[in-house]
């Protein structure tokens, strides 16, 4: 196995994957559901948008790839995490994914171990925590 700042986000994904598969279905269930609080709250997000990556446009674009390929390949998603990591690390969508398992881990999951994981796989190691948005 590969040294830990080695890994590429896929090869991160697959191993949370593994190592936590029962957090997989509420995981993809948040992704859908801030999927829809995007789309439902756009002009509201669309005027506070202050990430600078990225335009609004592109980060609703990367959110309706996301919710494509989870309508696509949930179920196989939640059963295999070659298929989790292919499909969800593969394009820019990994931004946008990699930003939906932090908000999950910060502000949904009760594994402190999952959130800790997380953290070692995903967030640079100068960032705080999300704030939960209202």
């Amino acid at each position: 196995m590969k040294d830990l700042k080695n890994l590429i986000n896929s090869e991160k994904a697959k191993l949370l994957h593994d190592l936590f598969p029962q957090e997989v279905p509420p995981l993809l269930d948040f992704i859908d559901a801030w999927n829809h609080k995007l789309e439902i709250d756009q002009d509201t997000i669309r005027k506070e948008w202050n990430f600078g990556l990225m335009s609004f446009n592109q980060w609703f674009r990367l959110s309706r790839e996301t919710a494509d390929l989870l309508k696509r390949h949930r179920s196989n998603m939640i059963r295999s995490s070659r298929v989790f990591s292919d499909q969800l690390f593969f394009t820019y969508t990994t931004l946008y994914v990699i930003d939906c398992i932090i908000k999950y881990a910060d502000w949904e999951s009760n594994s402190p171990k999952f959130k800790l994981a997380v953290a070692l796989l995903f967030k640079p190691e100068n960032e705080t925590r999300h704030e939960k948005e209202s």
